[in-house]
């Protein structure tokens, strides 16, 4: 029986390319799996992981951006979940459940450039976003941010916009502006602190507002899973610092439109006493 020709070339893009299997390469020469295994064993191509092959969308990997990346650390801690559903599989997958479309609307903003984003639900909306390996890291959650991050002012302004645009609260009560962040992560609302008082804005030590297993909602029974922090921010000039820092650098749809309030409302109050 004569040998099945098939080129190196067609091999290539049959399988890396087109991501065929070789079952289904075998089809369109008429031969067997064995024999397209057999010829990519000759050319020395290796096999592609099943997890690649089996998934059915193109992924690109990430850009590089360092600013970028610090921001989705930042977004990632505050809001996401990120896994791999096996210790090796080539598919990371970053998911979010929330009851704000704004929020599934920047999740498909910053991810749907790199692979296939999913959105479902009605009144609690989820959202899943399927990469590639090169976004391992955002896989580890931790409560503290990285020496890169820190030393690098752009990195630590994005890093910051991330973790707000996830955890921050900013809007006008009882008349004027607020900024404040309540948290978990008591690592990462001490950095804040240090971050702003870097950047000449004025705000008071963090404090802690909430006790591990302290019930908050007496009705529902909801206690708090671990002390719960806050960081805020409220004297007028510290807040225009804050704001004219971050806005660039927002995502979310709805906390740049209550900072345009809060903007709103210092200029407001700032000519009530020139008057």
């Amino acid at each position: 029986m004569a040998k099945i020709e098939i080129s190196k070339e067609e091999l290539v893009e049959l399988y890396y390319g087109q991501k065929k299997s070789p079952y289904k390469i075998g089809k369109l020469y008429g031969c067997s799996f064995s024999t397209v295994t057999n010829r990519m064993k000759e050319y020395g191509l290796r096999p592609i992981s099943r997890s690649i092959m089996q998934s059915k969308y193109e992924k690109q990997a990430f850009s590089g951006s360092d600013e970028e990346k610090a921001y989705m650390i930042g977004f990632r801690i505050g809001d996401l979940n990120v896994y791999q559903t096996v210790s090796r599989s080539e598919v990371i997958v970053v998911r979010c459940h929330t009851t704000q479309k704004e929020q599934t609307d920047l999740v498909k903003k910053l991810f749907e450039k790199y692979g296939q984003v999913t959105i479902g639900g009605v009144k609690s909306l989820y959202v899943n976003c399927f990469l590639d390996t090169s976004f391992d890291f955002l896989l580890k959650k931790e409560d503290g941010v990285n020496d890169w991050i820190t030393k690098n002012a752009n990195c630590s302004n994005n890093f910051a916009a991330g973790y707000i645009d996830a955890e921050g609260n900013i809007g006008v009560y009882d008349g004027r502006a607020r900024f404040k962040v309540d948290s978990y992560d008591k690592n990462v609302i001490f950095w804040l602190y240090a971050w702003l008082l870097k950047n000449d804005i004025f705000c008071p030590e963090p404090i802690k507002i909430g006790e591990k297993n302290q019930i908050y909602d007496k009705k529902l029974n909801y206690k708090y899973n671990k002390d719960l922090w806050r960081v805020r921010v409220s004297k007028q000039e510290s807040l225009r610092k804050l704001f004219s820092t971050i806005k660039p650098l927002l995502r979310h749809s709805n906390r740049l439109a209550h900072l345009n309030k809060c903007l709103k409302n210092l200029d407001d109050r700032r000519k009530a006493r020139q008057y």
